[in-house]
């Protein structure tokens, strides 16, 4: 049974409005124009675990494409041998659990999957998302990553936005600079163009209403941002106006990939803007994990005291990298988004150290990193219990007072955030 202590403390941390770090979720009136059933949901996360377990990829992609003319059988038919696998993994007990939470269907296996498809289904309606994400995750401000090229999004009530910048670092061929220009609604034929369309660029998210800046290329190049000289970066930009399509390769291109994302960094350090990174696992299936180690980040740190990094995802499974450089770099923010979902007990077991290694006000320990409302519901739910569960250890084993062990929740599930991040809310 639950101690009074925990009682008490749920209880507090249940009531806290959380700052949400790190969404995918799209604008409702997109989710909810799209035919959604159960296997909608395998966008991300529970399908990697299939195909990890054996499912052919096609066989994925024909199950979750909600526009061909399968029946929900045919789907569950296509799953069914790889779902007893990918259920007992965090990505499968956080489906299973807020699909419980959310449409009241406690197991999804062969007997319910009709059910909780059409439950899923009546529930797209106007104000599905604000009832998921703010009444019932008790969500204050989440901020969600926008792809390149998206607008920035922005219901300053609730959502706040974190644009991908990363495109204009990684251009590598003529085709792609010229998608830019129309992007940028500029000539761009030489680096100083490049580097002025960058900035227009960041100040139109800006003025847009971006609250921070995500830099995702540890999912195609290693971390590590070596100092370039504008005259070396220029003769590669050079080389890319003049190749055909694939004549370069990343050894190539590396100089202008560095150069440019120093560069925004720096711009973003100017206006204030944080620094989020993807570090640690990649999603999906295949990629070259060393690429997302942390301290590859770590030249970085040293030439930009001023910017503010906000590490993404605790750096799995190099976290104990992610807490020492929180705890030498004052601009370095280390957090949590994510991992309640890959694994809550390796959550809990990296809040729990993490508290004696890192400044208590660096840790932001909320983001559910989901490409919809109901994975943001149960990824949050599960960082709160898992918040709940770390400290509430903690008051019993008399490391801290009840007193401080709410203070603290307050200050990782929101208060760490507003401040790191510098949020008007």
């Amino acid at each position: 049974m639950p101690s009074a202590i925990y009682e008490r403390l749920h209880e507090h941390i249940f009531e806290i409005h959380i700052i949400d770090t790190h969404e995918h979720i799209p604008d409702e009136a997109v989710a909810i124009g799209r035919k959604k059933s159960l296997f909608s949901f395998f966008e991300h996360y529970v399908s990697s675990d299939l195909v990890s377990a054996g499912m052919p990829r096609e066989s994925l992609e024909t199950m979750r494409d909600e526009t061909n003319s399968l029946s929900l059988a045919d789907r569950w038919d296509l799953m069914a041998p790889y779902w007893p696998y990918a259920r007992t993994t965090g990505y499968g007990r956080a489906f299973t659990g807020y699909m419980h939470d959310l449409f009241g269907i406690v197991d999804i296996n062969e007997d319910s999957y009709q059910e909780l498809s059409a439950r899923i289904a009546s529930a797209q309606r106007p104000g599905w998302h604000r009832e998921v994400l703010r009444d019932r995750a008790r969500i204050d401000k989440a901020i969600v990553t926008t792809w390149p090229g998206e607008p920035v999004r922005s219901d300053r009530g609730l959502l706040l936005s974190s644009p991908i910048f990363d495109h204009y670092a990684t251009v590598s061929t003529r085709a792609e600079l010229q998608a830019l220009e129309k992007e940028a609604g500029q000539s761009i034929q030489t680096l100083p163009q490049l580097m002025q369309a960058q900035e227009a660029g960041l100040d139109r998210m800006v003025k847009g209403g971006a609250v921070a800046v995500k830099i995702f290329l540890a999912y195609q190049r290693p971390l590590l941002f070596e100092p370039v000289e504008q005259a070396q970066a220029s003769r590669v930009f050079d080389r890319i106006w003049l190749s055909q399509p694939r004549d370069l390769k990343f050894e190539d291109v590396k100089p202008l990939q560095d150069f440019m994302t120093r560069r925004l960094v720096g711009l973003a350090a100017e206006r204030g803007l944080p620094i989020q990174i993807h570090t640690g696992m990649q999603e999906g299936n295949g990629n070259h994990l060393t690429n997302a180690r942390p301290t590859l980040l770590t030249n970085l740190f040293l030439d930009f005291p001023d910017a503010r990094f906000d590490v993404f995802h605790a750096g799995y499974p190099y976290w104990r990298e992610t807490a020492v450089l929180a705890k030498y770099f004052a601009n370095v923010y280390a957090d949590l988004a994510w991992l309640h979902a890959i694994s809550p007990r390796a959550a809990a077991t990296i809040l729990d150290e993490w508290l004696e290694i890192i400044p208590s006000n660096k840790i932001l320990g909320v983001g559910g990193d989901s490409n919809y409302v109901e994975g943001a519901y149960g990824h949050t739910q599960t960082a709160r219990r898992i918040t709940c569960d770390v400290l509430a250890a903690k008051v019993e084993t008399g490391g801290l007072s009840i007193d401080e062990a709410q203070w603290l929740a307050t200050r990782i599930l929101r208060e760490n955030a507003i401040e790191a991040l510098r949020l008007n809310v």
